[in-house]
C-alpha cells in the first residue's frame, strides 16, 4: 500500500522539477533591460528564469547570459517591433573563433586582420611576412589615435617577426600613462623609407580591467568543471562577441595572471 502511494508523489516530484525553467546569470548588458515584474534593471551577476518578461530600450539592445549546462547566450528582443513583455531570444553564443593561421603574408592579411574591433587585454602579436614588412629601428608600423584632443602618433613594438600591441606601452603619452583614448577610432599605418604608408582603421578596444575580471570570473565559475581548453574557447568567444577580436595568447596570458590557470 506504501508503495502505491510513494511511487505517484515522486512522479509528480520528477514531473515539477522538469517544469522548473531554467536559470540564467547576467555576464554583461549592452543598453538597457528591465525585469517587467520589478522594474529594476539588469546587471551583471543577476540570476533570473528563462520565462521572466523583460523590457528592452532598444531593439539594439543585448545581454551576455549563462547557464551552466546549456551553455552561453546573447540575450535580444524577439523583434524590433515589440521591446516590452516580449518573448527575448536566447541565441547561441560563439564557444570559439577562428585564429590567424600562421603568419600574415600580405598588406591584405593585415587589413583583414585590422579590419574590425580588436580586443588587447595585456599584450598582443602577430607573426607578420618578414620580407612584406621588415620591422626594425627604421621600418615599423604605428597607430595614429585621438587622445585628449590631439593626435598620437604610437610607434608599435616588435619582437622578430612579431608586431606587438601592448596596452602598456599604447596607452601611454609623453610617458605618462592614460586610462584610455578619447575614441576607440584607430589608424594603423607601415612606415618605411617610403615614408608612412595608410593600412587600416578600426576600432582599438581595452577593455576595463575590474570589470573583465567580473565578467570573467562568472563565465569560470558557471563552467568551473570544464577542461582548460573549453574555459580559453569560451572566453575568447565572449571577448570578440562583446569587445572585439582578442589573441588567444593574450587571453590564456590573462586566465593565468588573474585566475591562476594554467594550460
Amino acid at each position: 500500500m506504501k508503495k502505491v502511494i510513494i511511487l505517484p508523489i515522486i512522479f509528480i516530484l520528477a514531473l515539477s522539477i522538469q517544469a522548473q525553467p531554467s536559470s540564467y546569470k547576467v555576464i554583461k548588458v549592452n543598453g538597457s533591460i528591465q525585469y517587467v515584474r520589478t522594474g529594476s534593471k539588469m546587471a551583471l551577476g543577476d540570476e533570473f528564469a528563462e520565462t521572466e518578461n523583460l523590457t528592452f530600450g532598444s531593439p539594439s539592445a543585448r545581454a551576455a547570459v549563462i547557464n551552466p549546462g546549456k551553455g552561453r547566450f546573447i540575450l535580444t528582443p524577439e523583434s524590433s517591433g515589440k521591446l516590452t513583455g516580449a518573448r527575448s531570444n536566447f541565441l547561441p553564443a560563439r564557444s570559439n573563433i577562428s585564429t590567424r593561421g600562421g603568419a600574415l603574408n600580405s598588406r591584405n592579411d593585415v587589413q583583414n586582420q585590422f579590419s574590425e574591433a580588436v580586443a588587447i587585454i595585456y599584450k598582443a602579436s602577430w607573426h607578420i611576412n618578414p620580407y612584406q614588412f621588415p620591422m626594425d629601428e627604421n621600418r615599423f608600423f604605428f597607430l595614429q589615435y585621438q587622445y585628449n584632443g590631439e593626435q598620437i602618433n604610437k610607434k608599435l613594438l616588435s619582437k622578430e617577426s612579431k608586431l606587438v600591441f601592448s596596452r602598456e606601452e599604447i596607452l601611454k603619452v609623453d610617458d605618462q600613462s592614460i586610462e584610455k583614448l578619447d575614441k576607440p577610432d584607430a589608424k594603423l599605418y607601415y612606415y618605411s623609407a617610403d615614408g608612412p604608408q595608410y593600412i587600416s582603421e578600426f576600432d582599438l578596444i581595452f577593455p576595463e580591467m575590474e570589470l573583465l575580471k567580473s565578467e570573467a570570473g562568472i563565465i569560470l565559475g558557471e563552467f568551473s568543471s570544464m577542461d582548460y581548453s573549453r574555459k580559453v574557447n569560451e572566453l575568447s568567444g565572449y571577448l570578440f562577441e562583446f569587445y572585439g577580436k582578442p589573441d588567444k595568447e593574450d587571453v590564456m596570458f590573462f586566465l593565468e595572471k588573474d585566475f591562476g590557470l594554467k594550460k
